[in-house]
Formats: C-alpha cells, structure tokens, sequence
C-alpha cells in the first residue's frame, strides 16, 4: 500500500531537517547549534519542530542512523552483485568516499556518538558494525578465491575504513585532487595491499549503486 499524501509530505519534511541540522552541525559544531536555530533555517516554531523530534540528543542520533541506514543498503547491493571480489571492493570504496563526503554526512562523523545517551550511542554502535561487516564479507570473499591475503579481516576492514573516513576531515575541492582522483589513488592501495601487489588492473570505479539507491530513497 503506496503511502499516503500526507505521509509522503511528512517524510519529505523530515528528511529535509535532518539535512538542515546536518549541516549546521558540521559548519558550527553541535554544541553550538541550537534547536530554535535549526527552527529558523528552516522557518519552523520550535514547537512545530518538535513534532518531529523530542530533543537535539534525537536530531543527531537519526542523521547517524539515517547516513549508516542508507549505506548499509546502498553496500548490501555491492556485495549481492556477482563482479569479482577486486571489482566489489572497488564499488564498496567508491560508495563509502561518496556517501562519507556528503557535507551532512561529514557533518555527522565528526560529531563523536558518546554524545548521545547510551541507548541511542548502542543502536549507533550496532549499525556501524553491520556497515563493517559489509566490507570483511567482501575481504572474506577474496581471500576465499585466492585474491586477496589478509591474517585478519576485520582488522583489515577497520583500517581500511579508518583511512578512507579520514578523507571527509581534510578533502577540499579546492584541492590539487579531485575527489574522484583521491578515490582511484586509494582504492588502488587498497587493493594491491590485499592482493600483495599482485592486482595488475588500476580500479577506476564511480558509484552507480548509491544513484540507485539515492534514487529509491527520493522516491520513498
């Protein structure tokens, strides 16, 4: 059953708050940024902002769940694909450099979950480590086939997503790369690091699953 006008109007307000706040977030801090603040970019009553949320605590917590919900999905679909362990690993690097330089989803990363209260920070916690467990599987994979070489998956999953996370603390398109340039040169070090700089082929690999997958989720 499609959802209902009203519905779809409410999601659509929803999620452009949460982006708005994202956005605060990252180009003041969250300590700074208030809730009348983010009312009025947005041309709400604090009241009417309420109404969505019960506190800043809960603004924060869903840009979290919200950026790590939509790369769960848009990363399942990477790994569900049925291209080679290299080529998958290529994807899921594109997608995550994509999705982690979003300005909101910038914004959120650098804002440390032990803010929020720890129901919230568990839920937080728990998502980030499905996220994970996207990239061991496809590690896991490689090394099942022979192609990739690692004596600790996840261990290599938490460096390799610790290094590429790193890119939305000091990327500037300003810079002398370009992002799609940044995310060549690492998924190639990436790669070649677990093959044992055996991979021959240089991955310059864009990210059509997440414009599926943004796709869906304006439709929604």
């Amino acid at each position: 059953m499609p959802p209902s006008p009203r519905q779809t109007q409410h999601d659509r307000k929803f999620r452009k708050i949460l982006k708005v706040a994202a956005r605060l977030f990252a180009k003041k801090g969250y300590e700074k940024v208030s809730i009348e603040e983010i009312a009025w970019r947005l041309q709400l009553t604090k009241g009417s902002l309420y109404h969505y949320f019960k506190s800043k605590e809960e603004v924060l917590f869903l840009i979290q769940m919200d950026s790590l919900t939509f790369g769960i999905t848009a990363q399942t679909r990477v790994l569900s694909s049925p291209a080679e362990p290299a080529a998958k690993l290529s994807e899921a690097i594109s997608t995550h450099v994509a999705i982690i330089t979003k300005e909101e989803v910038a914004g959120a990363l650098k804002q440390q979950e032990l803010i929020l209260p720890p129901p919230m920070r568990e839920k937080v916690i728990a998502a980030r480590d499905r996220y994970e467990a996207i990239f061991s599987e496809i590690i896991r994979e490689g090394v099942e086939q022979g192609v990739f070489s690692t004596p600790d998956i996840r261990l290599s999953s938490i460096a390799i997503l610790s290094m590429l996370n790193g890119i939305a603390k000091w990327y500037s398109p300003k810079g002398r790369k370009t992002l799609a340039e940044i995310t060549d040169a690492m998924t190639n070090f990436i790669i070649r690091g677990l093959s044992g700089g055996q991979a021959r082929k240089l991955f310059s690999a864009g990210p059509p699953l997440l414009t599926t997958v943004e796709q869906g989720r304006e439709k929604a």
